[in-house]
């Protein structure tokens, strides 16, 4: 018979306990920074209809990345790839009942078929965070917000990463108020233009090219990527730019993120594209700045029409969605990774003796540590040396062992063991018990 593999799924993850240390941690500092900005968790389920990614995802993820099969029923489905457009079908399932504005937040795990590399598996989490039902600018500054505070509660700081925004809008105009393209040539351009930052300039033009331009139109696509807020109107008129509305939240929300003293942390970029076809106004990405990471780390976007692909439905939406693979990376490359101590408090032994009475002691003082809401791990094993169950209990990294011998039992006593230092005392079992409350 030939043995199965014990490796798992190429791109997906292995957690060990102390891999879920580190993921409990990332998960309860998302929590904590979103509960304190307001906003409600939610899920939903992992399979959805293919139509629903289909819609709006963009065809590179839908005909390259996507899972998907038939069930047994012959309903065509797919594995959520990202978040966003099951978030939008809930809110559309509930329109009216659901008072406006939305502040929601999710934790979930996707599925994409692309290449494993560091920082990016097949299977990943993503905390998502959206508001709802605000269509100014004033919605965007408070993501922008939770970003730096979420950022910051890792301890990150503006050495190590920045906020890089623009807004398709922008774009719309360059390619279709300047260069006339139709609404398919604009698509083909947009996604050229999300790769400018994997290919030289000449493999940049080369590509723009191909679709149809000539060079002088090509070089100014390139123009408008490299421009900076002051520059915009080398390649967008005047006329054009001051009339645009991205332009102008722009402005707006740069105002805002400097009274807010935030704004050192954001940049404009108009080079960031997003590659989702529902990205529709402000589009942002944030990215390290480590020397040996310098990629993004995740991001996020206005898509105010997406809900429209449910029906006639008005609901302006702006997020953002956070990698738990990439800022893992992020974090390890900085060194923001606290020490993680053994969750069990306190490592109670059990004598290796013959009789019960040493296993009724031990359960006694092990059951009153926990029914005082301490973790405890208690030995189990009959006849285990004390020697080897303190060996144990020092690689398993606790701090504190309680040793219950003749005397502990005879006396009502425990012998508390500091496994870092080797100091013990003995205490009465109930004074122990007032100590450690």
């Amino acid at each position: 018979m030939t043995n199965i593999t014990t490796q798992s799924y190429r791109g997906a993850r292995d957690f060990y306990p102390e891999d879920m240390r580190i993921q409990n941690y990332i998960y309860d500092t998302w929590k904590r920074v979103c509960r304190r900005y307001g906003f409600e968790q939610y899920d939903f389920p992992i399979l959805e209809p293919f139509e629903l990614f289909a819609a709006k995802s963009g065809q590179e993820l839908v005909n390259e990345q996507l899972f998907s099969f038939e069930d047994r029923s012959g309903r065509k489905l797919a594995i959520r790839p990202e978040l966003t457009p099951g978030t939008v079908r809930l809110l559309a399932q509930k329109y009216k009942q659901l008072p406006k504005p939305i502040k929601w937040f999710m934790i979930g795990n996707n599925w994409r078929y692309e290449k494993p590399q560091m920082g990016r598996g097949r299977e990943f989490n993503q905390l998502e965070v959206n508001i709802f039902g605000i269509e100014s600018v004033e919605a965007d500054f408070e993501i922008f917000s939770i970003i730096v505070s979420l950022m910051s509660e890792f301890g990150a700081n503006q050495g190590t990463y920045e906020i890089r925004v623009s807004d398709r809008r922008l774009i719309t105009s360059l390619l279709s108020d300047v260069l006339n393209l139709n609404e398919r040539d604009q698509a083909s351009v947009r996604r050229i233009m999300d790769k400018k930052a994997k290919l030289s300039k000449d493999e940049f033009i080369t590509a723009l090219v191909s679709t149809g331009f000539n060079n002088s139109q090509a070089s100014l696509v390139d123009t408008f990527m490299s421009s900076d807020i002051t520059s915009l109107s080398r390649a967008i008129p005047k006329g054009i730019l001051q009339s645009n509305d991205g332009y102008k939240d722009i402005l707006q929300l740069f105002e805002l993120l400097k009274n807010a003293e935030i704004d050192k942390f954001v940049t404009f970029d108009p080079s960031i594209i997003r590659g989702f076809d529902y990205s529709d106004k402000l589009v942002y990405e944030v990215f390290d700045k480590n020397p040996g990471n310098k990629r993004s780390l995740f991001g996020g976007e206005r898509f105010d029409e997406l809900i429209k692909i449910f029906g006639d439905y008005e609901l302006p939406g702006t997020g953002f969605a956070m990698g738990d693979y990439t800022l893992l990376e992020f974090l390890k490359g900085w060194n923001l990774l606290p020490r993680f101590e053994n969750e069990t408090g306190f490592f109670v032994t059990l004598w290796p003796g013959t009789s019960d009475k040493y296993r009724s002691y031990a359960i006694e003082v092990a059951q009153r540590i926990r029914n005082m809401g301490i973790n405890c791990f208690s030995w189990l094993e009959n006849g285990t040396k004390l020697d080897k169950q303190l060996k144990y209990a020092d690689k398993k990294g606790f701090k504190i062992a309680i040793v219950l011998g003749d005397d502990e039992l005879n006396d009502r006593t425990v012998t508390i063991k500091n496994m870092e230092n080797g100091k013990q005392e003995t205490k009465p079992l109930e004074k122990f018990l007032e100590d450690i409350k």
